[in-house]
């Protein structure tokens, strides 16, 4: 007969329904929600380039569980029994010598033994996304990651959640109670937001595909006009109103790095603004919300054109 006992351990979910992971390669921890996702028993660090089997993504407080479970469990089965067997051995002995000239006398304390179990609670995470290409729900530190189960990245989804965030904040500040003055700075706040969005998407671009977007300038992603030339064109030629969208990045410059107030460097680029030299960019709300479509289909383009360049990979 065999001495080796199986023992089934369940590791348990969080109040979310989500299990923690480590990386073997990285050490950093991330969260999943078992039941979403791709059918599968492997996974992908959502951080760096480690891959293997789910077993190797423990983390050290659910292996420290799960020891402490297998050695309570394995406790029960096999010690308490046999202290118990030990004990009834004593008894049967003490009772038969009971009218003998040698009388054994047995005191027992403490034989009720157990092993502690090495209870934990899963970390609270800064983002939960569920994935748009295999529909894993994971969780990270940061914003940005790739998906365990389809290393899909998920960039865009952080893009289109942000820019749909930004628009709820438009519709707020529309409302015809809010002060003109509040509602001026909001307009600005507003299409800075836009377009810094977008700049931490190009970022995230340029780490998983530096050859794909160039590392200068640096703000490749603000500088709309040099990311159309450095993608040949691919901007200009599919989004909807290309030259809008070129203004109003100027526009954002102007209000980032001189107040709003039109300056030559403007005029080179819009030189129909040229009698308006000096005086101040107006934003009008129309204006904005124009803007916030545009950025939209600027995030579907970029989305196309790097999907349509990382097929191969």
């Amino acid at each position: 007969m065999s001495d080796n006992i199986q023992i089934s351990i369940n590791i348990p979910l969080d109040d979310e329904g989500m299990l923690g992971r480590e990386c073997l390669k990285c050490k950093r921890y991330f969260k999943l929600k078992p039941g979403t996702g791709l059918p599968t028993d492997y996974c992908h660090c959502p951080y760096c380039e480690y891959e293997g089997k789910a077993d190797t993504f423990w983390t050290p407080a659910q292996i420290k569980y799960a020891e402490s479970v297998a050695m309570n469990e394995a406790f029960n089965r096999i010690i308490n029994p046999s202290l118990k067997k030990l004990e009834k051995t004593f008894k049967d002995l003490e009772r038969s010598s009971r009218n003998s000239l040698i009388q054994f006398k047995v005191k027992t304390s403490g034989m009720h033994f157990s092993v502690p179990i090495n209870y934990y609670q899963e970390k609270e995470l800064e983002t939960t996304v569920t994935c748009d290409n295999c529909g894993l729900v994971f969780s990270i530190y940061g914003v940005f990651a790739k998906c365990p189960d389809c290393k899909k990245i998920n960039a865009f989804i952080i893009f289109e959640k942000s820019i749909e965030s930004i628009e709820k904040q438009f519709e707020i500040i529309r409302k015809p109670e809010i002060p003109k003055e509040i509602k001026e700075n909001s307009l600005v706040f507003i299409l800075s937001s836009c377009i810094s969005t977008f700049d931490a998407l190009g970022k995230e671009l340029r780490q998983k595909k530096p050859d794909l977007y160039p590392s200068k300038p640096k703000n490749l992603f603000q500088n709309l006009y040099v990311l159309n030339q450095s993608i040949n064109g691919y901007i200009e030629k599919k989004h909807s109103d290309f030259e809008f969208l070129l203004k109003i990045f100027q526009v954002r410059h102007i209000y980032e790095h001189n107040l709003g107030v039109i300056d030559d460097d403007y005029i080179k680029k819009q030189p129909e603004y040229k009698s308006r030299l000096g005086k101040k960019y107006k934003l009008i709300e129309e204006e904005v919300s124009n803007f916030i479509t545009s950025i939209k289909e600027l995030g579907i383009i970029i989305k196309e054109h790097y999907e349509n360049n990382n097929k191969s990979t």
